[in-house]
């Protein structure tokens, strides 16, 4: 009796070649371009710690604003994660979006900054927007390294024969 695979269940050599191809493309473009590379690097580190060493000790409530955000985003993430997939984060990224500007501006309430009785100065409306897109882009960053991980290890469960 012959079987037949599910059309889900096939996989092409198109999609493998193409990707490879687009990494070994990447890994010329970026040896070609090592130099500017560096530089960029090197501007890019020297900006990222000039803004810290500047930024982060004159304004140590905003800091811990933007560190207990981090946690929250983290923990919302955490949950979205083991709940399920882009619904789930769909759902995170919203609310995480929403509490960081509750925080900071309130809506028909005041802000939550007053409201819990922190009274940090409010920063600027561009330092509210970078840190709050920089908070929910690196949680966002590691609830997709979850996923990842978790498919893989699906994928590796799948594919391992069990000796037995």
């Amino acid at each position: 009796m012959v079987t037949q695979q599910s059309p889900s269940r096939s996989r092409g050599f198109l999609k493998p070649v193409i990707g490879a191809l687009i990494v070994i493309a990447a890994i010329i473009a970026g040896i070609y371009f090592r130099d500017e590379v560096g530089r960029a690097v090197r501007w890019l580190s020297r900006v990222t710690n000039n803004w810290l060493t500047d930024w982060v000790p004159a304004h140590r409530g905003e800091t811990l604003a933007i560190v207990g955000f981090a946690v929250l985003a983290f923990l919302i993430n955490w949950v979205a994660h083991v709940r399920g997939r882009l619904r789930a984060w769909i759902f995170a990224l919203v609310l995480e979006i929403g509490l960081w500007l509750l925080f900071w501006y309130g809506l028909l309430i005041p802000p939550l900054n007053e409201l819990a009785g922190l009274d940090i100065p409010r920063m600027t409306t561009e330092a509210i927007i970078l840190s709050g897109v920089v908070v929910v882009a690196i949680t966002g960053a590691l609830f997709w390294f979850l996923e990842m991980r978790e498919e893989w290890r699906k994928y590796r469960r799948r594919h391992t024969v069990d000796e037995g």
